[in-house]
């Protein structure tokens, strides 16, 4: 047993080495936040650690320590701390609201392996780089980056510049908990009873010990097992569940600059979004998001937006579902990556200012992203001359490119610096740039925006009619309409839940002047998996109907087109002469268009179908599906 933990500063070696403000200047290069930067890293850092491929639980809670728990919660942190000269620690455990910012995996497999750096080890040695050795590669395959310095992201959220390390990992056959503390600050030179020496401005806190090799020289180890659960459990940390393995990193006092706790939370809820959304939406075949995400401010949950529903964002996911062109080198018949784009009329309003951050206000670019379908950049492109048009579009290394993409990332990831590549990977990964700008200059020529929809109406105008209809978002303005939707037996009523229900029902989008919603109820059992949203097919504006047939079996799907005048009266049979909406066909994801007005398809297979409709300028589109079996069985 230890007699508790305290504070060991970490004098210079005769060695020399990296100080704390080195690493700290070493991420000042991006425009990025810190929570930016945080959400970025700490999520990279939790996938690179998953346990085989299951969902990983990432959990971001902001926690206030409570008045009874202050003083003991001081006391842990308090003991033998460096002067405040040295650490801002001690001033910000006094302040009036101390908290703590905790970041936390779950289905990972913890910070393993030896807890000195100089074992070694033929195993993980993932608690030595995390907590030792800074800006060491990891090198692993099919992973998102490095812990290197971007660990360091945790300590620029803090005002004290100082984080608490909690993890729980497998030793061998059984299960240890870690506790460990870390700050890093400025260099400095101060007396000792040895006379002056020189600190390196990284300071440890757990369990002090000797080296025991004769020169007196001490560092420090983690709390282990039912030492480090009890003094975590003090500190306000939660308990890791039965056999599960994990981290939490603590920052004590999180800086929010000029934000309230609410804003920086709802900060980082929209950051989570914004970058780790590849992460978040369900895999092709309707397979659970690959990251469960968890955001949390004193006990209150922090609604995380379904990335489908932001409508600056949503037409990046679409073109992530659409990803089908192979970019290739021929010369050096090397695959470099594959691209999808979406071209479309431009989403209304201002994005979030954490999209802005990221560079996204009017959407012409594309987003770069790993093999590990992490997001590195939106890299901007040209504008389209209409200024209601846009394209999304997101290229995704191959797996044999991803070391060459990762050396030429900077500390925190957030860029593709290709110039700084040299011989065979400089030449592929400067052609994979070349041909990303190339494409986004095509998207953006009058040629292929199209200027014309329907009778002679503007895409201009068409765009701001059906303003905010991208991912089902009520639009601004007014001029759509989203009705009640109607629940139906069975049904999710939630937004966006699944819906179940067939014959003419469904949700129904403006092909001019507003939108509606609504579903009914059938024999035959479909599930919309989204509102409709607008997208272009060959040039062409259309609404996508996104759904999956539930039961077994093959099926006849019809769909139910309508148009509503104005006021909101239902034409099922138009007027002489009037434009009608119209069927283009059908389409599995990742599939073609198949030109038919009617589908016949199996049933409970997960597939995922689109129904593609080109609306009626200047109405209301109503859009239903409707299935039933082939041999008329309800």
């Amino acid at each position: 047993m230890t007699a508790g933990p305290r504070w060991l500063s970490e004098q210079q070696g005769p060695g020399g080495g990296n100080g704390g403000p080195l690493l700290l200047r070493r991420l000042d290069a991006t425009g990025l936040d810190p929570l930016t930067l945080l959400v970025r890293e700490s999520a990279q850092n939790s996938w690179d650690a998953r346990v085989g491929d299951g969902t990983v639980d990432y959990r971001v809670e902001l926690r206030t320590v409570r008045p009874s728990e202050a003083p003991a919660w001081r006391a842990l942190l308090e003991h033998e701390a460096p002067t405040p000269a040295h650490l801002p620690l001690r001033g910000s455990l006094h302040r009036g609201t101390p908290r703590m910012l905790m970041v936390t995996d779950l289905g990972t497999k913890g910070l393993g392996g030896p807890t000195r750096a100089d074992e070694v080890s033929d195993g993980a040695s993932d608690f030595v780089a995390f907590v030792r050795n800074i800006g060491d590669s990891q090198d692993k395959e099919s992973r998102g980056g490095t812990y290197g310095v971007g660990r360091v992201v945790f300590h620029l959220a803090s005002a004290a510049h100082t984080v608490l390390v909690y993890t729980r990992c497998r030793v061998g056959d059984r299960l240890e908990s870690r506790l460990i503390g870390w700050a890093l600050h400025a260099k400095y030179t101060t007396a000792t009873v040895q006379g002056p020496r020189s600190f390196t401005g990284r300071h440890y806190w757990g369990d002090v010990r000797d080296t025991g090799d004769g020169d007196a020289q001490r560092y420090v180890e983690p709390l282990v097992g039912e030492e480090a659960d009890a003094v975590a459990g003090r500190l306000g940390l939660r308990a890791f569940p039965e056999e599960a393995t994990g981290t939490t990193i603590a920052v004590i006092d999180p800086a929010f600059d000029h934000r309230t706790p609410e804003e920086a939370m709802a900060w980082i809820a929209d950051a989570v979004v914004w970058h780790l959304w590849p992460k978040l939406i369900p895999g092709p075949n309707g397979e659970p998001p690959a990251l469960r995400v968890t955001v949390v401010n004193d006990g209150e949950a922090v609604p995380v937006a379904d990335p489908t529903r932001v409508p600056h964002l949503a037409p990046f996911v679409h073109a992530f579902r659409a990803m089908d062109r192979v970019v290739e080198h021929k010369t050096l018949r090397r695959v470099v990556g594959t691209f999808g784009l979406k071209p479309m009329i431009a989403p209304f309003g201002r994005p979030s200012e954490v999209a802005r951050e990221a560079g996204v206000e009017r959407v012409h670019h594309t987003c770069l992203m790993r093999p590990v379908d992490l997001v590195v950049k939106y890299l901007e492109g040209p504008a389209p001359s209409e200024e209601a048009m846009g394209y999304a579009a997101v290229f995704r290394a191959d797996a044999g490119m991803d070391r060459a993409f990762a050396e030429s990332e900077p500390a925190t990831h957030d860029d593709w610096l290709v110039e700084k590549l040299s011989g065979t990977d400089q030449r592929l990964a400067s052609h994979a740039m070349r041909e990303i700008k190339r494409r986004m200059h095509e998207a953006s020529s009058p040629v292929a925006q199209g200027r014309e929809v329907g009778d002679g109406v503007s895409l201009a105008g068409m765009s701001r009619l059906m303003s905010g209809l991208m991912a089902g978002a009520p639009g601004q303005g007014g001029a759509a309409v989203f009705a009640q939707a109607r629940p139906v037996p069975g049904s999710d009523p939630r937004p966006g839940g699944p819906h179940l229900g067939g014959g003419p029902s469904g949700a129904t989008h403006a092909g001019g002047r507003g939108a509606t919603a609504a579903r009914g109820s059938a024999a035959a059992r479909v599930r919309y998996l989204d509102d409709p949203y607008l997208d272009t097919v060959e040039g062409r504006p259309v609404l996508i109907q996104r759904f999956q047939l539930l039961d077994p079996g093959p099926h006849r799907v019809r769909a139910g087109l309508a148009v509503t005048i104005g006021g909101g009266g239902r034409e099922d049979v138009p007027p002489q002469g009037a434009a009608v909406p119209e069927v283009i066909g059908w389409r599995p994801d990742g599939g073609a268009v198949s030109a038919s007005s009617t589908l016949r398809a199996e049933g409970g297979d997960g597939t995922v179908w689109s129904l593609v409709v080109a609306p009626a300028p200047d109405t209301v589109t109503e859009i239903a599906v409707a299935a039933e079996h082939e041999d008329g069985a309800a």
